[in-house]
């Protein structure tokens, strides 16, 4: 398109819009006149000069004298009428009616040349600074970046959408956020875990390293069905048998005893309820987490001993009350003697660390309601979250993706919060993008969070407030029908994207 657009100032505007209203009164009146009714059209153009000299008079804004060329190519002439009445038809569903003057196209061509000026004055049109913004200047319906990873295309206008998970800290020009960390929120179903499956796998092959924690063990068999890099995938799948015990345990899979302590303290606080706010136990309880990290031989039994061996009352009961954790099957893998020696290798591209026979609470169950399975299954993924600290500290000038699927199950306590802001701006610092596969846009927490997000996926929804969040969280018109339906009619594949640029569109996974 061709736009050759000329400010009128505001006085001079008004100006023309009197004369032009005077015009249209004369006609009314000599119809009045003469007996004979003024024409619809003659009516409707009072009512439509009324309106817009109000406005000019009220704001002060300038109009605009516009004219508007669009110039269609095609590779031969049956393909060109086709073409031709493809736009003709797009534009008469906007109301906009174009016109081929056929004596005046060369002419018309040459205004695409740059520095041309105007070729005819007779198709002007005098509007308003709201009809040039609807026009679009600078809009684009591309998405994602013009190479990359090929995700999918446009479900708009086709086109292919290719991404680059690793672009957003390097400073593009016209990006809005320098975030490395993805969020993909939606239902049940909708292909969240299947699109960022896809996306972590072709990072992988574009030389990106990735820890995939799998609550849901559903990533058991990738070696398998990805032969072509099985050399290169490390499945950790921890269950309870005796091989595994001790390999969550603080002191076990953190390098540096000053984390293992400070991890210590989560999870065992975490278990036990104790705030550090209890004057009285939680300064027992650290006391005798930090006596085990200055000693010899480090775990969490250790920490129960070192309770018991103070003596008093209220030591031995935080004794018992993590004692009775110990009971059950897979807690052993959080507890340890000291005398653990293995540690979990991450040295492969794509590592997964699954752990069986987690039960995770369902997302409307409130913290104070968890039973003692979903406490330690939450506690674990804690642990797990925490270690994928250390991976992100590794090469900085590797890419890493640290992929937290069911996100939303350790979202909601304090310390899973306090440990995916951790993760976030380590992350920034350190090359690595997190990201949060989680039901719903609360689950990611206040606007910190929300803020240190670059690409966001949103999925098939039908609860109408969940809606309005991610429309909200995706910077569109929320209370928008259109909008509502569009994402409450998303089929599985489907979603709306916000890349680094902050263009939304909606985008159907293709994997091939």
């Amino acid at each position: 398109t061709s736009m050759n657009v000329e400010i009128v100032t505001n006085r001079k505007a008004l100006s023309t819009v009197r004369n032009k209203k005077k015009e249209l009164k004369d006609l009314d009146n000599h119809a009045w006149q003469n007996d004979s009714e003024t024409s619809t059209n003659v009516v409707d153009a009072l009512d439509s000069v009324n309106e817009l000299e109000s406005t000019l008079d009220q704001s002060k804004e300038s109009m605009y004298k516009l004219s508007y060329v669009v110039r269609v190519t095609a590779p031969d002439l049956e393909e060109l009428k086709r073409r031709c009445n493809e736009v003709k038809d797009f534009y008469d569903d906007l109301n906009v009616k174009l016109v081929r003057p056929f004596g005046d196209m060369l002419g018309l061509h040459g205004e695409f040349l740059p520095a041309s000026k105007r070729y005819l004055n007779d198709y002007i049109q005098y509007v308003t600074s709201d009809f040039l913004a609807g026009l679009g200047f600078g809009a684009t319906q591309m998405l994602g970046e013009p190479e990359g990873i090929y995700i999918g295309y446009s479900l708009d206008t086709g086109r292919n959408v290719y991404l680059k998970p690793a672009l957003a800290s390097q400073g593009v020009k016209g990006s809005v956020t320098n975030a490395l960390a993805a969020a993909f929120v939606g239902s049940l179903g909708g292909g969240k875990s299947f699109s960022n499956n896809m996306i972590v796998y072709y990072s992988v092959l574009f030389g990106a390293q990735a820890l995939i924690v799998d609550p849901k063990a559903e990533r058991g068999r990738w070696k398998e069905t990805l032969p072509e890099i099985a050399h290169e995938i490390n499945i950790v799948n921890l269950t309870s048998e005796e091989q595994n015990r001790g390999l969550l345990d603080p002191y076990v899979i953190m390098e540096n005893p000053k984390d293992s302590e400070s991890l210590a303290i989560d999870i065992l606080t975490f278990l036990t309820g104790i705030s550090s706010r209890d004057g009285e136990k939680f300064p027992v309880l650290r006391k005798a987490i930090r006596a085990v990290t200055n000693s010899e031989e480090r775990g969490l039994f250790k920490v129960i001993e070192e309770l018991r061996a103070e003596g008093t009352t209220i030591s031995t009961s935080i004794a018992d009350h993590i004692e009775s954790f110990t009971d059950y099957d897979f807690a052993h893998l959080l507890f340890s003697d000291g005398d653990v020696t293995q540690s979990i290798s991450l040295e492969k591209q794509l590592n997964i660390i699954q752990v069986a026979d987690l039960v995770l609470p369902d997302k409307e169950t409130s913290f104070e309601e968890y039973t003692t399975m979903e406490l330690l299954s939450v506690a674990m993924l804690i642990v797990i979250s925490t270690f994928a600290l250390d991976f992100i500290h590794t090469d900085r000038s590797v890419f890493k993706i640290v992929d937290l699927d069911e996100a939303w199950s350790f979202l909601q306590v304090a310390q899973g919060k306090t440990l995916s802001m951790k993760l976030v701006r380590a992350g920034r610092a350190m090359n690595a993008g997190v990201y949060f596969v989680t039901q719903n846009t609360d689950d990611l927490l206040d606007e910190k969070l929300k803020n240190n997000l670059g690409l966001k996926f949103a999925f098939r929804s039908t609860d109408i407030n969940e809606i309005k969040k991610t429309l909200a969280f995706f910077g569109v018109d929320s209370e928008d029908e259109n909008n509502q339906k569009r994402l409450r009619d998303l089929e599985n594949g489907q979603c709306l994207i916000s890349d680094l640029y902050g263009r939304v569109g909606v985008i159907q996974f293709h994997p091939i």
